[in-house]
Parts: structure tokens; C-alpha cells; sequence
């Protein structure tokens, strides 16, 4: 089979599972969603810089028409390389006044958009308030959107699979446009951003992603030879082992899944551990991944990428870039990503949970 016969293939599978440009915006239908955007970034005097936005939406109340109450967090970072410096930055709000809401072409919340141009191309601008750091960004994919799951439904646990979303990514989104830093203009020049799409909690999705005692770890990474990988490490409880699945997709668009156990594991290094000094929370931040056909060692670009999200979501995670060395298929590769960690707060007690 040839390559255009290969991915005319797949995006046959994915616009049975999703219509584009539709689901690139909320669904009213669903408990809980969250449209998320990273990406390495670089400016036209040779700096680099990484990025997070993330847009949430949680519906709370009862299922009847008109009944639930929409909340919209948005959660934004900066990541200066030279600088070793993160800034962020949070909102949450609701439809009232207009603040935040909703179309086919259209997400904001506060002052933070995401503008959905067409199946393949976005603008997102995050321009907090009293703050001299802002972005505005043009992102235009160059190849399908990788699908999770079977049809979609990506399910987090193999012991529990009510534990499960739609979901779907689009890697190496081309970057383009302005951001600021510090009350300094940069330009960007070259820029790869990776966009995460997911929604559950509605008819068929009983059990939520994120309770309070759940956590995971999770993996984006674009190889210098084209291919892209993702890694999940998801725990229930965090009284339980995890379960990892994953997911690569080689430069050609040959998809290989890994969601049988024991097909993947997320291995953190002994010597990668680091105490944030404002939360006192303790992550592993080096990790080696290994899978049937090759391996990833993991290490974060500077440690201090933590987000205190308590303002918003109620969470404080570690959010940041990373760089890859590994193999695949026998041939080393390099790789550059985002890595988050949720979940690794101290437990409250038992009755509190």
C-alpha cells in the first residue's frame, strides 16, 4: 500500500469518528472538556520559548435543558529557556455578562480565545490582564489529526473502562505570529505546537478523568524523523499501580497503538526527582519509556515548570518541555515535547476525599 492510499485511509477512519471543523469546539452534551495547546517556540533573535493554553469547560447541576451551570477555566504558561523562568497565568468564568461562551467558530473565557479558521487551522490569543506577557498565535496543521482509542474513545483504565473520553491530537501544528514576555516583543520564526482535544462525562462516560484521587502522567513528543508519540500513565487512585497506554505514529502515518498491558511502561529515574520550593511537592521528572519497537529517556529543559492552578481548577501540577533521546525501530531519534504530571500533592485523609 502506498503513502497516499495509507493516509487517505486513515482520514477516512477519523471522519467517521469525528466531523471537523465541528468538534474542534465544545459539545454542550458533555460533563467535562478541554481543548489544549503547547508548543517549543522560536524567536527571530535565536530565543526559545514554550507555551501552554488550555481551555476548559465543566458543566455542574442537573441534566435537564437549561439547568446546568457552565464554568470555562483557562490555564496559561510561558517558558523561557535562557531565562529558565515560567510564567502563569488563570481565569474561570461563566457565561454571564458575556464573559466567556461558546460557538461552532468560537471559544473565549475572559481574555483568552481560540478561533477555530477552518478543519485545519486555528488562532489562539491569550492576553492576561495587568500583565506584560501575551501571545497570538496562527496554527495550521500539516498532517491529519491523530486518533485515539478505537473511533475515538480513548478508555484511561483497562480495569475500569467507563474511565474513558473522546479524543483526539494534532501534532506539529505549524506556529506563527507575536509574543511577548516581560514587556519584550518577539516574532516567532519557527514554531510546532501540539493541540489535545477531549470531552466525557456524558451518556456512556460514568466515571470521571478527574476526580480529586486520581492522577497520571502524561507524554507528547514530535521526532526528528517525523513520527509522533504519546504515553499515559493513569491511576485510579493513587493507592493503585498504573496503567499505561500509548500511541505512535511513524513519519509514513502507520498508527501503532499500545493498550494491551504490559505493552508500554512509564518508568521514572531514580535521579530525577525535584521539590518545588513553593509547594513543596515532589516530581519525577526524568523518565525512560519503553515499548515493543523502541524507547524514549525523558528529561525536562528546566525544572521549575510548575502550575498552581488552585485559583481555577483546584490543582497544582508540572507542566513543561522536555527533550527525548531513544530508539525506534532499531534507529536513534531525538525528540522535543511537553510532559505533564498530575497528582502528587500529599493525599488528604481517607474521609476527605
Amino acid at each position: 500500500m502506498n503513502n497516499k492510499i495509507l493516509l487517505g485511509s486513515i482520514c477516512l477512519f477519523f471522519l467517521i469518528s469525528f466531523k471537523f471543523p465541528e468538534d474542534h469546539s465544545f459539545h454542550k452534551d458533555y460533563g467535562l472538556e478541554w481543548i489544549y495547546f503547547v508548543g517549543h517556540l522560536k524567536t527571530e533573535k535565536g530565543e526559545d520559548f514554550g507555551y501552554e493554553l488550555s481551555f476548559f469547560r465543566l458543566a455542574v447541576g442537573q441534566e435537564k435543558e437549561n439547568a446546568r451551570i457552565e464554568i470555562f477555566p483557562v490555564h496559561f504558561a510561558i517558558s523561557s529557556v535562557s531565562k529558565k523562568m515560567h510564567q502563569s497565568f488563570q481565569t474561570r468564568q461563566r457565561t454571564l455578562g458575556k464573559l466567556a461562551g461558546y460557538s461552532p467558530e468560537y471559544i473565549h473565557s475572559g481574555e483568552y480565545e481560540f478561533q477555530i479558521l477552518g478543519k485545519e487551522k486555528f488562532r489562539i490569543i491569550a492576553k492576561p490582564k495587568f500583565s506584560e506577557t501575551n501571545i497570538d498565535f496562527i496554527l495550521t496543521a500539516t498532517k491529519p489529526p491523530l486518533i485515539h482509542g478505537q473511533n475515538g474513545i480513548s478508555i484511561k483504565s483497562r480495569r475500569n473502562s467507563n474511565i474513558s473520553s473522546f479524543y483526539y491530537s494534532y501534532p506539529r501544528l505549524v506556529t506563527t505570529g507575536t509574543l511577548k514576555f516581560q514587556n519584550v516583543d518577539h516574532k516567532i520564526v519557527s514554531g510546532d505546537s501540539w493541540m489535545d482535544h477531549e470531552w466525557s462525562e456524558g451518556s456512556g462516560f460514568q466515571t470521571s478523568i478527574v476526580r480529586k484521587n486520581t492522577s497520571w502522567d502524561w507524554l507528547c513528543l514530535s521526532a526528528d524523523d517525523g513520527s509522533d508519540f504519546v504515553s499515559f500513565n493513569f491511576r485510579a487512585s493513587r493507592e493503585m499501580e498504573p496503567e499505561a497506554t500509548g500511541i505512535l505514529r511513524s513519519p509514513s502515518g502507520v498508527i501503532i497503538r499500545f493498550e494491551k498491558e504490559n505493552q508500554l511502561s512509564m518508568m521514572p529515574l531514580a535521579d530525577g526527582n525535584w521539590t518545588s520550593p513553593k509547594s513543596e511537592i515532589t516530581y519525577p521528572l526524568q523518565w525512560k519509556i519503553l515499548f515493543p519497537n523502541g524507547y524514549w529517556i525523558v528529561k525536562p529543559m528546566f525544572t521549575e515548570q510548575e502550575f498552581d492552578a488552585r485559583k481555577s481548577t483546584g490543582l497544582i501540577y508540572w507542566e513543561g518541555m522536555v527533550l527525548a533521546e531513544g530508539v525506534i525501530d532499531g534507529k536513534k531519534r531525538s525528540a522535543k515535547g511537553y510532559l505533564e504530571l498530575k497528582g502528587y500533592e500529599k493525599v488528604d485523609k481517607w474521609w476527605k476525599l
